[in-house]
């Protein structure tokens, strides 16, 4: 969130110093975290947009049932860091502060999972219990996207320049994701070999990836307060 903050003001700093260019910064807070927004007017109805958004909540406690023919649960702790960076495009199709939104975003939600396999469980490649596991433990990540992806999405908020002061802002789009989880454990060598452990974790990665399906498309929802000049 600092790293975010910094680029921000530095952004902000750059584009003050451009006198002859109508900007406009603001907060907001939404479902890919809290950031800001630099705006910046490039005719009389269309802004571009920079947008940086992160949050970070550590030490989620969670319970993750796997498996498929028996169902076993691992006792987890989930460090998530949610956020986005998008450059944007507003059309204001009106002359009010109601628009049209069109861009790239790079959702850069992730999280790390710690684990202890509690009970044993059963996949395609066959069963795995805590016993085969060093310490019954399993660690892993998940990662919403890697790349840019497309945004559209509509609006509403003061563009730069007009008139300048104080607005509410509203944004909601979708952004398609390509979720992809990855698990590892090491083998005991009181039971199965490693390469049986990693084909069940094979199998345990395309289960948590089909489950994640429901999320390529994601939605954006943010809210916040912004000052145009």
């Amino acid at each position: 969130m600092k790293k975010i903050i910094g680029l921000g003001l530095g952004l902000l700093l750059l584009v003050s110093n451009a006198s002859a260019l109508d900007f406009g910064v603001g907060i907001k807070a939404g479902t890919v975290g809290a950031g800001i927004d630099l705006s910046a007017a490039v005719t009389k109805t269309i802004n571009v947009r920079l947008s940086l958004t992160n949050v970070d909540l550590e030490g989620e406690d969670e319970t993750i049932t796997v498996g498929d023919t028996v169902e076993g649960d691992i006792d987890a702790e989930l460090d998530l860091d949610f956020g986005a960076n998008a450059l944007l495009v507003d059309w204001f199709i009106l002359d009010g502060g109601f628009h049209l939104t069109g861009g790239m975003l790079r959702h850069t939600g992730e999280a790390d999972l710690t684990g202890t396999l509690l009970s044993t469980a059963t996949f395609d490649g066959g069963p795995i219990s805590p016993g085969d596991l060093v310490g019954g433990e399993i660690s892993g990540e998940l990662k919403l996207a890697d790349s840019y992806q497309p945004y559209v999405g509509i609006g509403w908020g003061r563009k730069a320049g007009k008139g300048g002061g104080v607005s509410f802002t509203v944004d909601f789009g979708i952004v398609l994701l390509d979720p992809s989880v990855e698990f590892e454990a090491t083998a005991s060598g009181t039971g199965i070999s490693q390469a049986e452990v990693n084909a069940r974790l094979l199998d345990m990665e395309s289960d948590a990836e089909d489950e994640l399906d429901d999320f390529e498309a994601w939605p954006i929802l943010s809210a916040g307060v912004n000052y145009a000049f």
